[in-house]
C-alpha cells in the first residue's frame, strides 16, 4: 500500500542532473488563495520573488493550468500554448504579481496512476502540481507563504509550518500542495515536531494513536538519520482510499487509516519518505533511488525488529523470481516509478536487496554514518542514485553489478566433504551459480551450528567463479551448514525456500486456466466473464476444461474445487489442506464452502497450482476483487457474503537445497 504521491514521481522526470554544489534556483510564492466550492472556481494571486536565473533574456516564462486566465502586472496575458506563458521583465525586475481565476472539474475517483487527481467542490480541496494551480517551471525549486479564505467551519492543510493564516515553508519544495475541508483537527507537541491528525469524523482514539505513532517515529527516523526537516507531520483522512506521502503530511484512505496494522507498516513508511523524497529530492538520471531506501529502512527494518527480517527479505527475493522475466528485466538506472508488479519487484525489492548487501559489507556504523552524510549534504536538494552510492562508499564492482546490471543470481551446492582431522572438522563445499550468462561477484553468508556449548559462527565466502570450492575448517562438528540462510544477497532462491502463493497468477511464466465441467451455468457465466476480461489484457493465457490433460510446465489456475484435477495435484503437493463438498479443511480448522471463498496456491514438483472456489458468482467477484492485495499468501479464506478474510498463511518451509544436516552424519 505504501505510495510515494505520483507528483513526486512526475517532478524527478523535471529535476536536470545537479549537484550539492550546484542547486537549482528557488522561485518564491507569496500566495493569496479563494476557492468557491460551489462553482469549482479557483481565485489566486501570486507575487513571485525570481531569481536572475529564471528571468533569462527579460523573460519569465511558466507554466500554468490551461483553464486560467491571467493577469501579470495588471495586464492580461494568454497562453503562447496550452498552459505556456512566457512574461516580459524589465531589466533587473525579479517580482511580478500574478492574478489567475479559472473553474477546476474535480475527479470523482482517484486513478492515480493514469490522471492527475483534482478536488474543488462542496466535498472538499485537493491540489497539487499536477493540477498546475501555481506557475512551474521545469528547471526550480519553490518556497511559499499561502494564505487561503475558506467557507466557515473549513480549514486548509499544505507542507511546511502553519501560521495566523495560512502555511509557510522557506525550505526549497519540489512541489506545493492545497488540501482543505471539514476536518476536525487533533494536535500533540514533540520533541522533534508538532503531531498532527485531520479527521472526517470526530474519533479522538484514533487520533491519540496516530500521534503517539508519529511522535515515535519521528525521534527513531531523526536519530538513525538526522533531524526531521519540517515544523509538523500531519496525518489526514484522504477524501480517496490513498496511501500518499507528501512532505509533512500523509493522506490516508477513511477504511485505510482505521487499519489497526497499517500504524506500524505503511505509516512510518510515508512518515520516513520525508528524509528520502519529500527533502532529498530525486534526480533521476540514474535511477530513483528513494522507493527502495524507504522500503528497507522502514518496512524491512520494522520486520527485521520483531526477528522476521529474513521472511521479508525471503518475500522481496521471491516478488523479483515471480514478476521479472529476462524480457521484462532492467537496470535499477532506468526505474523511475511502479507501475505493475514488475517494476515494483525492480525499484523496491531489488532495491532494497541492494542496501542490505552493502550495510552487510560495511557494517552498521559505516553505513548508517554514509547515510547522515548523504542526509546533510543533500537535504533540499536533488541527488542522484550515484551520489548516494558514493555516500555509502560503494565500489566500482558493486555499482557495475547491482546498480547498472540486470539478472540475479540462483546458487546451489554443487559438492561437499566434511572430514575429522585431529581435533578439527574440515568442510569441502561447492558452490555453483546456476543462471545461465555472467557470473556476479557475491560475498556469500554461510552459517554454521554445533552441539553443545560451541557458539554458532558466520563465514562470508568470496565468489567470483561459476563454481567454486572454499574450505571451512570448524574446532568441533557442525551439526548444521546453512548457505545464505537469512536472505542476505539479492538471488533467486530455489523453489523450496519459497512457500507456493496465489500471486503467481500475475507471475510471468505461462498460465493455463481449467474449468470444471461439473460447475454449475450460474458459475460457468462468472467464472468466463471472469476469463475474459483476463483476455483483453493477456491473449496469450490458455483456456481448458479439467477433462484435459494439464500442462507440465506454467502456473495451472484451476477455477472451482469440484475440478477433476484437483485431487491428484492435492497428493503431489503434501499441503495440510483437504477438502470435500461440505468444508475446505486448513491447518485443521473447517470452513463451510457455501458460506467461504477459498484462494489456495500449492506446488506440484516444480509446477505452480492455484486454486480458487466459490459457490456463487456475488461470493467470486468478492474475492477477486481482493486477491491483489494478499498475493503473499499460500492460501485465503474470505466471508463469501461480505468478503472479509477471514483466514490467511503461508505453508511451512522444508528444509533448503542450500542446508547441509549433519547432526546424524558418520564420518
Amino acid at each position: 500500500m505504501s505510495i510515494v504521491k505520483h507528483v513526486v514521481i512526475l517532478l524527478l522526470l523535471w529535476l536536470p542532473s545537479v549537484s550539492a554544489a550546484t542547486a537549482l534556483p528557488v522561485l518564491h510564492h507569496d500566495l493569496r488563495v479563494t476557492p468557491d466550492i460551489k462553482t469549482s472556481e479557483l481565485q489566486v494571486e501570486d507575487t513571485l520573488r525570481i531569481p536572475a536565473e529564471l528571468r533569462q533574456n527579460g523573460q519569465f516564462s511558466f507554466m500554468l493550468n490551461p483553464q486560467f486566465t491571467l493577469e501579470a502586472g495588471g495586464v492580461p496575458h494568454p497562453p503562447q500554448a496550452a498552459g505556456a506563458y512566457s512574461i516580459p521583465l524589465k531589466p533587473e525586475q525579479g517580482e511580478i504579481t500574478l492574478k489567475y481565476r479559472g473553474r477546476l472539474s474535480s475527479t470523482p475517483d482517484c486513478a492515480w496512476l493514469t490522471q492527475a487527481c483534482i478536488l474543488l467542490n462542496e466535498r472538499g480541496i485537493y491540489l497539487d502540481a499536477n493540477s498546475q494551480w501555481y506557475a512551474q517551471t521545469a528547471d526550480a525549486l519553490h518556497t511559499f507563504t499561502l494564505r487561503v479564505n475558506l467557507p466557515e467551519g473549513w480549514v486548509s492543510l499544505s507542507q511546511g509550518k502553519q501560521t495566523a493564516d495560512g502555511w509557510a515553508e522557506t525550505q526549497p519544495q519540489d512541489s506545493l500542495y492545497l488540501l482543505a475541508g471539514r476536518f476536525h483537527v487533533y494536535q500533540q507537541a514533540g520533541k522533534h515536531a508538532n503531531a498532527m491528525v485531520y479527521l472526517q469524523a470526530p474519533d479522538e482514539a484514533l487520533a491519540k494513536r496516530y500521534l503517539q505513532a508519529t511522535e515515535q517515529y519521528l525521534t527513531e527516523y531523526s536519530e538513525l538519520l538526522g533531524d526531521y526537516p519540517y515544523a509538523k507531520f500531519a496525518t489526514v483522512e484522504s477524501f480517496w482510499e490513498t496511501g500518499w506521502g507528501m512532505p509533512s503530511f500523509t493522506l490516508l484512505g477513511s477504511r485505510v487509516i482505521r487499519l489497526p496494522f497499517i500504524l506500524h507498516s505503511s505509516f512510518p513508511h510515508e512518515i520516513l519518505h520525508n528524509w528520502w523524497g519529500n527533502s532529498v529530492y530525486v534526480d533521476a538520471s540514474q535511477g530513483n533511488w528513494t522507493e527502495g531506501l524507504t522500503a528497507y529502512l522502514a518496512d524491512q527494518r520494522i520486520k527485521a525488529q520483531v526477528g522476521e527480517g529474513a521472511e521479508y527479505r525471503r518475500s522481496s527475493l521471491q516478488k523479483y523470481a515471480t514478476f521479472v522475466g529476462k524480457q521484462d528485466d532492467f537496470p535499477l538506472t532506468n526505474f523511475r516509478s511502479r507501475h505493475d508488479e514488475t517494476t515494483q519487484a525492480i525499484g523496491y525489492s531489488k532495491a532494497l536487496m541492494l542496501f542490505h548487501m552493502l550495510r552487510q559489507q560495511q557494517g552498521d556504523e559505516a553505513f548508517f554514518a554514509g547515510l547522515k552524510q548523504f542526509y546533510a549534504a543533500y537535504r533540499f536538494k536533488a541527488a542522484t542514485f550515484g551520489d548516494l552510492l558514493d555516500s555509502l562508499q560503494a565500489d566500482k564492482t558493486f555499482r557495475q553489478t547491482w546498480l547498472e546490471g540486470t539478472g540475479a543470481p540462483r546458487l546451489a551446492i554443487a559438492a561437499h566433504t566434511l572430514t575429522q582431522e585431529g581435533g578439527n572438522y574440515r568442510l569441502q563445499l561447492t558452490l555453483k551459480q546456476e543462471q545461465r550468462g555472467k557470473t556476479f561477484p557475491l560475498s556469500i553468508p554461510v552459517r554454521s551450528r554445533f552441539a553443545g556449548e560451541q557458539p554458532e559462527r558466520t563465514d562470508t565466502l568470496q565468489m567470483t567463479q561459476t563454481t567454486q570450492t572454499f574450505e571451512l575448517v570448524f574446532p568441533a562438528k557442525p551439526e548444521q551448514v546453512a548457505v545464505d540462510p537469512e536472505f542476505d544477497l539479492f538471488r533467486l532462491p530455489d523453489a523450496a525456500e519459497m512457500p507456493a502463493t496465489i500471486g503467481v497468477m500475475n507471475g510471468k511464466s505461462a498460465k493455463t486456466y481449467v474449468l470444471s465441467r461439473q460447475t454449475d451455468e450460474a458459475m460457468q457465466l462468472a467464472w468466463q466473464s471472469w476469463l475474459d476480461g483476463l483476455k483483453e489484457r493477456d491473449p496469450a493465457l490458455r483456456v481448458q476444461y479439467d477433462d484435459a490433460p494439464l500442462p507440465d510446465t506454467g502456473t495451472v489456475i484451476l477455477l472451482g474445487g469440484d475440478n477433476a484435477a484437483l485431487q491428484g495435484l492435492l497428493e503431489r503437493a503434501q499441503e495440510p489442506f483437504r477438502m470435500t463438498d461440505a468444508a475446505y479443511t486448513l491447518n485443521s480448522v473447517n470452513y463451510t464452502c457455501g458460506l467461504h471463498t477459498l484462494a489456495l496456491g500449492l506446488r506440484a514438483g516444480q509446477q505452480d497450482i492455484v486454486l480458487l472456489d466459490a459457490s456463487s458468482p456475488d461470493g467470486l467477484e468478492r474475492m477477486l476483487a481482493k486477491l491483489p492485495h494478499y498475493g503473499k499468501y499460500s492460501y485465503l479464506v474470505f466471508d463469501s457474503t461480505n468478503g472479509e478474510n477471514v483466514a490467511k498463511g503461508q505453508w511451512e518451509l522444508k528444509d533448503s537445497p542450500l542446508t547441509l544436516n549433519f547432526s546424524a552424519h558418520r564420518l
